[in-house]
């Protein structure tokens, strides 16, 4: 059988985890020494500080502090909140009632009309007295009724859709003019009915105010010289909807930002020093420094695992050199404490099944090597292993390979005898004992052999 010359190295993860697993007795013993160093210098630091007068009214100041100033800022924050969502449903209900913001400004429905005021008022050409000029104080009179709400209560009782004063007010513009005694109103709404509606009622009220102000301040006539009804674009009030729309995305921006700043408030931890609170934290110390500890090993151990050199796992011979693996023995167990766990991770990984009892393994391997010997009658054992190693092994398989002379050859890469002995066999069988074996050495016997031609039946693992 021709070994493979050129192999790439893998890591089997597999065999990581289980090497890993297999030294579990360190692992635990590193992490409860950490674990110990840890939590027990904790403890001695807190209670050396638990003694120090100075520090423990130092440290009471501080949680105080902290804590007054957690409670304030959540104070603020709950504070803050509740005015921007007051603000936002607030908003939100002028939005939906609003009949200006639901206007489209691109198709406006607009009533306009002018006002003349008139009294019978003329200068008396040569006199010292003049009779006074009322019309401005009716033009006042009138902007009187529009401001303190007459005018628009009149139309909201007119109308049979009700709305609000505020979205009523939103639709109508007044615009008095003192010097000519004018004044121009000017309504916009969603729908032409409305707009209409509205302009019809507001001339209503402005004719039932005359006859108050007739008594009130003096005779006039009111009418109207202009008037007008249209569809228009309306830009400013695009840029008003525009800017209620920005100004609803910063309050709801606001918000979020608002209550993630609640949400990542945190309570300030309690740290004054008391017999519980250095226990809880030398306990918390004890499982950081366990972790640790228990790190630590894996982290060694899976350093040494990628750089050794050592046999650990018999496929490694299949998958590097294409050696067929004849027998594998059973490992010697050590009498150790908590040697059950040692078993169930041999089941876990399997190790159980593949090796056999020693009898067992003879005749495995006798029954494999049979198989490849076929011509060859002078079979060569040798390996990295021990003379006396190599030597039970011949003992056990020579009985069970009848016409074929075993004899022991040693190491090939240290033993000249060895190496004389190979050049005059048919075949080889290695020998090879997990964790002492290494790769170095076999491939260095490896090698000999190929220069002599010889063939290898396989490898017995130990």
């Amino acid at each position: 059988m021709e070994p493979r010359r050129e192999y790439e190295q893998e890591i089997d993860l597999k065999d990581l985890m289980f090497a890993v697993l297999r030294k579990w007795r360190p692992i635990v013993l590193l992490a409860i020494v950490f674990a110990l160093l840890l939590g027990g210098f904790k403890i001695l630091k807190g209670l050396n500080q638990l003694k120090d007068e100075e520090y423990v009214k130092q440290n009471q100041e501080e949680y105080e502090a902290s804590l007054e100033q957690y409670e304030s800022t959540k104070t603020r924050l709950e504070k803050e909140l509740g005015n921007i969502e007051e603000n936002i449903e607030s908003q939100q209900k002028y939005k939906d009632e609003s009949i200006l913001l639901n206007i489209n400004p691109y198709d406006e429905y607009m009533e306009s009309a002018t006002f003349y005021i008139s009294t019978d008022y003329e200068i008396m050409p040569g006199m010292l007295y003049q009779n006074p000029n009322t019309a401005t104080s009716i033009l006042k009179g009138y902007m009187s009724i529009v401001q303190n709400g007459d005018m628009y209560n009149y139309v909201i009782g007119k109308l049979k859709n009700k709305i609000g004063i505020r979205y009523l007010k939103e639709l109508v513009k007044v615009e008095p003019d003192y010097t000519n005694n004018m004044f121009d109103i000017i309504v916009i709404a969603d729908t032409e009915k409305r707009a209409a509606d509205v302009m019809r009622y507001i001339k209503g009220s402005i004719e039932a105010s005359h006859e108050k102000l007739t008594a009130a301040i003096g005779e006039h006539d009111i009418n109207i010289v202009d008037e007008s009804s249209l569809v228009t674009v309306d830009l400013d009030l695009e840029k008003k909807q525009k800017d209620f729309t920005n100004t609803m995305d910063q309050l709801d921006t606001s918000l979020k930002d608002k209550t993630k700043e609640l949400e990542d408030l945190e309570e300030p931890a309690n740290t004054l020093l008391s017999r519980r609170s250095i226990l809880k934290s030398s306990i918390k110390y004890a499982f950081l420094g366990g972790v640790l500890g228990a790190f630590m090993v894996v982290f060694f151990i899976c350093v040494v695992f990628l750089m050794s050199d050592k046999l650990v796992n018999e496929k490694e011979l299949k998958r590097r050199y294409g050696i067929m693996v004849l027998g594998v023995f059973r490992r010697q167990e050590k009498k150790r404490l908590f040697s059950g766990i040692d078993r169930l991770i041999d089941r876990m990984e399997g190790t159980a099944e593949r090796e056999l009892e020693e009898a067992q393994t003879f005749e495995v391997a006798a029954a494999n090597a049979g198989n490849y010997i076929e011509d060859s009658r002078n079979v060569l054992l040798v390996g990295t292993v021990s003379d006396g190693a190599i030597a039970a092994v011949q003992d056990g398989l020579s009985p069970l390979l009848s016409g074929v002379a075993l004899s022991v050859g040693g190491n090939l890469g240290r033993d000249a005898q060895a190496i004389k002995k190979a050049a005059s066999c048919d075949a080889v069988i290695i020998v090879e004992k997990r964790n002492k074996s290494g790769f170095g050495e076999i491939e260095q016997e490896l090698d000999v052999i190929r220069s002599l031609g010889k063939k290898v039946l396989g490898c017995i693992v130990l």
